[in-house]
C-alpha cells in the first residue's frame, strides 16, 4: 500500500511511518523539520518537506492511503492558529482525498469529551459541544465535522494521553513540573485515568489502514492507572520529593485561569507555566469506551501500560 502519512517528523507520525515501513508499504512523509526528515529517510521513509496550509494535489498522486497526524497539539495559543492548522487543513485533504477516492486515518483526540462531565467508559457517542475546554479541543472536534462532512468513509481515531519513547509533550511536562518542585497534590483521592502508548495507536493505525470502517473510535491502553500513584513513581526515578503540599484543584485552577488572563494580555506571549486545562488532566478522572473499536476494527492493545511505564521511566 502506498500511504501518506503527515505529520511524521513529529512523535505519533513518525512512529506510525517508520512502523509502516517496517511492514513493507510505501510511505511518504511529510513536514517542515528537515532533520528529523533526514532520519526518517534513513528508516525507509520517503520524505518530503511540504507546509499542509497549501493544497496537498501535490502530494496524493499514486496514493491508496493517508493518515493525517499533523496538528497544532497545544493548550496554549490563538484561535486562528488552531483553525488554521487543525480544522482549515483537515478539512482540505479530507476534501482532497474524497475527490481522488483515499483511503483516509484521521487523528483525533479524546480532548473533545473534557467539558461532557463524563468520566468513566465514555463512548464515542457522546454529545460534544458548544462548550469545549480548551481551543485544541475546539479545534479537533471541528476538524471532525470538516472531516465527516467531506469523506463520510474516514476512520477517525481518538488515542487519549499518548507517550512512549520520542514523547514530547505529555511525560516531559510531567518531568518539569516534579523537577521544579512546584507541583501540589490536587487531589487527596487517588484519580485513575487511561493513557496510550505510541505502539497501541501505530496498532490501531495498522488495524484501520487494514480493515476499513468509518466513524470515531476511542484507543487507549484498555487498563486504567492511578495518575498521583505514577507521578510518585517519576518522582523516585528523578530523584526529586513527591508531590505533597495539597493544594485544591478548584484553587488551582481559578489561580491558573487568571494567570492565562494575564498572559494574554501580551500578545505573542508563551504558554504559562500552568494552564487550567492542563491542570484537569491530573484531577479528573476519565476512562474510554473501547467496544467500537475492539468489535469494528478488532483492536487489542499490544503494549500493557505497566510495561509501557517501566519502560519511560527506565529512560529517566
Amino acid at each position: 500500500m502506498r500511504i501518506l502519512v503527515t505529520g511524521a517528523t513529529g512523535f505519533l507520525g513518525g512512529a506510525a511511518a517508520r512502523a509502516l515501513a517496517r511492514s513493507g508499504h510505501d510511505v511518504i512523509g511529510t513536514g517542515r523539520d528537515l532533520e528529523r526528515g533526514a532520519a526518517l529517510e534513513a528508516a525507509g521513509v520517503r520524505f518530503v518537506a511540504f507546509d499542509l496550509h497549501k493544497p496537498p494535489s501535490p502530494l496524493l498522486s499514486r496514493l491508496d492511503a493517508v493518515l493525517h497526524c499533523a496538528a497544532r497539539s497545544s493548550l496554549w495559543g490563538r484561535w486562528a492558529d488552531f483553525e488554521a492548522d487543525n480544522v482549515a487543513v483537515s478539512a482540505r485533504l479530507a476534501c482532497a482525498c474524497a475527490q481522488r477516492g483515499l483511503r483516509l486515518v484521521h487523528i483525533s483526540t479524546p480532548s473533545v469529551y473534557n467539558a461532557t462531565g463524563l468520566t468513566r467508559q465514555v463512548p464515542e457517542t457522546a454529545s460534544l459541544g458548544p462548550r469545549f475546554d480548551s481551543l485544541y479541543a475546539r479545534s479537533k472536534y471541528r476538524a471532525e465535522l470538516e472531516v465527516r462532512f467531506h469523506l463520510p468513509d474516514a476512520t477517525i481515531l481518538r488515542p487519549r494521553g499518548l507517550y512512549g519513547p520520542g514523547d514530547s509533550s505529555l511525560m516531559p511536562r510531567l518531568v518539569r513540573a516534579l523537577r521544579s518542585g512546584r507541583l501540589p497534590r490536587l487531589s487527596r483521592q487517588e484519580v485513575h485515568t487511561e493513557l496510550t502508548h505510541v505502539q497501541n495507536v501505530v496498532h490501531a493505525i495498522e488495524l484501520a489502514l487494514e480493515r476499513p470502517a468509518a466513524g470515531v473510535f476511542n484507543i487507549t491502553d484498555g487498563v486504567s492507572v492511578p495518575i498521583w500513584a505514577t507521578l510518585n513513581r517519576l518522582a523516585g526515578a528523578l530523584r526529586v520529593p513527591r508531590p505533597t503540599r495539597y493544594v485544591p484543584a478548584k484553587v488551582a485552577e481559578r489561580a491558573a485561569a487568571l494567570l492565562e488572563g494575564l498572559y494574554r494580555l501580551s500578545p505573542g506571549a508563551p504558554e504559562p507555566p500552568i494552564t487550567a486545562s492542563g491542570l484537569r488532566l491530573l484531577t479528573r478522572p476519565m476512562t474510554l469506551d473501547l467496544t467500537r473499536a475492539r468489535e469494528m476494527l478488532g483492536y487489542t492493545p499490544v503494549i500493557h501500560p505497566e510495561d509501557g511505564l517501566n519502560e519511560v521511566i527506565a529512560a529517566l
